[in-house]
């Protein structure tokens, strides 16, 4: 996949992918659907695991908390609307960002969400998601909890019968800011 390099790094925004991906995302999110997402939409999306995944209130508050970062950094803070387009260009210049901490070794704020995310749907705290808690996540999530075991399949590496930590933390950053590898998973063809 070519993409148009600005200062010598890859633009996400050009990767029709992951720009289809991200808007697939950013409508999702918009339930008032009046072209705009705000972080107490997205903060508000999460609600729902709290009952199929049984989080405490504890994990909600820690997951929310890094939700606001993680977003903030794209633009989204408390009263603010944010249009599509400046959605796009926010996870964009959050994903420069994101690849390079990766790049160097550090911590991602995404890591950090997808830390909190997991805490939420490892519901007996093995640190292995089955994909009876996979299906309730996607449940929590507006997708068909039906698609759980296709998850597994995609994310378990190893063939374990379960996600890790880290191979849920890889498949999420995947589905962000590698949408190159997230094409060749699928079986789409990069150019």
């Amino acid at each position: 996949m070519r993409f148009r390099k600005r200062r010598g790094q890859a633009q996400l925004k050009d990767n029709l992918y992951w720009r289809q991906s991200m808007a697939e995302f950013f409508h999702m999110t918009d339930k008032s659907r009046d072209g705009y997402v705000t972080i107490e939409e997205m903060i508000d999306s999460i609600q729902p695991l709290q009952d199929y995944c049984q989080a405490s209130p504890k994990k909600m508050d820690a997951l929310a908390s890094a939700l606001s970062v993680f977003w903030g950094e794209v633009g989204l803070r408390p009263c603010r609307k944010v249009t599509k387009k400046q959605f796009l260009r926010g996870l964009n210049k959050l994903g420069k960002k994101e690849l390079e901490r990766e790049m160097r070794g550090r911590p991602t704020l995404h890591s950090k969400v997808a830390h909190a995310l997991f805490d939420i749907i490892d519901e007996n705290n093995n640190n292995q998601l089955t994909e009876h808690e996979i299906g309730n996540w996607m449940a929590a999530s507006g997708l068909n909890p039906k698609d759980a075991k296709g998850m597994l399949e995609e994310a378990d590496k190893k063939k374990k019968g379960y996600i890790s930590r880290e191979e849920l933390i890889e498949s999420e950053f995947c589905s962000f800011f590698h949408p190159e590898k997230c094409m060749i998973q699928l079986g789409i063809r990069v150019v």
